[in-house]
Order: structure tokens, then sequence, then C-alpha cells
């Protein structure tokens, strides 16, 4: 029995408020990045370990920009009307996967080979 596929809506209301939270996300990391609530200390071993802190909020704020990427090409997908359509095979993304990611572009299979190589 194959999953009925969720409605435009309920995905475009997933897909809107997680790209909400990323943003809040976002500008938190910005914010600790630029030390304005609490700036560099004197001490330089205490400098090391916050800028080391900054290596991975950069990291962080990456991983967040990217996924805001997909999930605004997502939407783009759903205003044109190939949302849940594989960009590889042009067959449909099973529902189940697209309950998960969302903001799949590939089907399964082809995400599978494509990881692969």
């Amino acid at each position: 029995m194959t999953a009925k596929p969720p409605d435009e809506q309920t995905i475009r209301a997933r897909l809107q408020a997680r790209r909400a939270e990323l943003r809040t996300r976002q500008v938190r990391v910005e914010r600790d990045r630029g030390h304005t609530e609490e700036p560099l200390v004197a001490d330089f071993a205490e400098q090391a370990l916050q800028t080391q802190n900054d290596a991975v909020l950069e990291g962080i704020d990456g991983a967040a920009l990217a996924e805001i990427a997909q999930i605004d090409a997502a939407l783009t997908r759903l205003d044109e009307g190939h949302y849940g359509t594989c960009g590889r095979c042009r067959q449909p993304i099973d529902p189940q996967r697209l309950l998960a990611v969302p903001q799949a572009v590939l089907c399964v299979s082809c995400a599978g080979s494509a990881a692969r190589g």
C-alpha cells in the first residue's frame, strides 16, 4: 500500500516553519560570532577557545544557510507545480520520503546512487 502524498498546504507550512526556525538559529549564531553580548576576553588562552568556538559556529551557520537554500528551492518547486518529482529520473518521490525530508529533490533510489558516486 502506497502512502497518500502530503497535501501542498501541509508541506508548504512545514517548509516555512523549518525555514523560520533556521533563520532564528542563524541570527543567534551571527550574534554569538560577533561577540556582541559576550566580547572576547583579555586572556589569550580563553580567546583561543572563543575563536575555536567561532569556527564551530561558522559551520552551523553554513549548514543552516544550505538548508534554507534547499527549502527555498522546494518552495519554488511547489510554486511551479513540480514538487515531489525526482530531479534525476522524473519519477514521483515516495510520500514517506517527502514527509521525512520535505525539501528532498531526489527519490530514494537516485539519492542512493548519487551518494555511491
